[in-house]
């Protein structure tokens, strides 16, 4: 049960990752670590704003809570429209639909359903979870991983193109207050995480895995580790796991490390361009779930 205060005994596969944990940004450095990367960030009426694709902006910092009435980005910077979680007591005409794991300071593998604490178990006995320490090494085997995730999955911005996936994955590895996730197979790379962390919230940027390597299951042996590494992180309280799938079995395999979390949020889209582009940002945006008044 997630909403428990005290911290169970930790089992042995808990402490693998014993004095590592994630270094916690402020708002304004997460946000200019996304600028640092290439994303089309700006500041406007006090808050940090994240262009998505389409002219889309969101809050850097994902999880902020604001009224649509004191702050909203920048007409020019957001001409499709914006969205937000809403403060409580606000407007809102929305829900955004996550994966996350509350009080994640009490998580233990023991509190994982029976079926998956042995394939994680199972998985540990093969693979070895560390930080990646080699940027030759992330590039070369990293890329094979994305290559074999991308075919299978065919999810988000391609970055199968050598030169594109080297130039994302060095800016990803040199951000100083960052590491990357690896599962090692015989000491050979076969999967990796872009875990982040910021005011309160540890979160998975980016994972993927080989399709060779997935008999040895080594997600679940990430996802765990994360959750680890997040739970002995001062002044983390909730481990996210990226927005809920408009496929419920999609969601099956996280959802034996978190809960769909339902926020209040606010939406706003310009009428215009909704006509024109309406039915693909459904498509897009899945974990949106939006109100004909949108």
């Amino acid at each position: 049960m997630q909403d428990l205060l005290e911290a169970p005994p930790l089992c042995r596969e808990d402490a693998l990752w014993s004095g590592l944990d994630f270094t916690v940004a402020d708002e304004e450095t997460f946000a200019r670590e996304q600028q640092a990367a290439g994303d089309s960030v700006h500041f406007h009426r006090g808050v940090w704003w994240r262009g998505l694709r389409y002219g889309f902006c969101q809050p850097c910092f994902p999880l902020r809570l604001i009224d649509h009435r004191e702050a909203w980005p920048h007409g020019l910077r957001a001409p499709l429209g914006f969205m937000h979680l809403a403060r409580p007591g606000s407007p809102a005409n929305a829900v955004y639909r996550s994966i996350a794991r509350e009080q994640v300071h009490a998580y233990s593998l023991q509190q994982v359903d029976k079926k998956r604490r042995n394939l994680v178990r199972s998985a540990l006995s093969r693979l070895e979870v560390r930080p990646v320490q080699s940027l030759a090494e992330l590039a070369a085997e990293g890329y094979q991983v994305y290559r074999s995730w991308r075919e299978r999955t065919g999810w988000g911005r391609s970055k199968a193109r050598p030169q594109v996936f080297s130039s994302w994955i060095t800016s990803a590895f040199r951000r100083p207050r960052r590491f990357v996730l690896g599962a090692y197979l015989e000491d050979k790379l076969v999967a990796f995480m872009l875990p982040c962390a910021a005011h309160n919230v540890a979160f998975v940027s980016f994972v993927a895995s080989h399709s060779s390597a997935l008999w040895a299951h080594p997600n679940d042996a990430l996802y765990h580790a994360f959750l680890c590494i997040a739970r002995q992180t001062p002044g983390i309280t909730t481990a996210d796991m990226g927005p809920a799938s408009s496929k419920p079995s999609l969601d099956k395999f996280k959802l034996d490390y978190g809960a769909i979390r339902q926020s209040p949020c606010y939406v706003w889209m310009n009428p215009a361009v909704r006509l024109l582009v309406g039915s693909h940002i459904k498509q897009r945006y899945p974990w949106l779930q939006l109100s004909a008044a949108c």
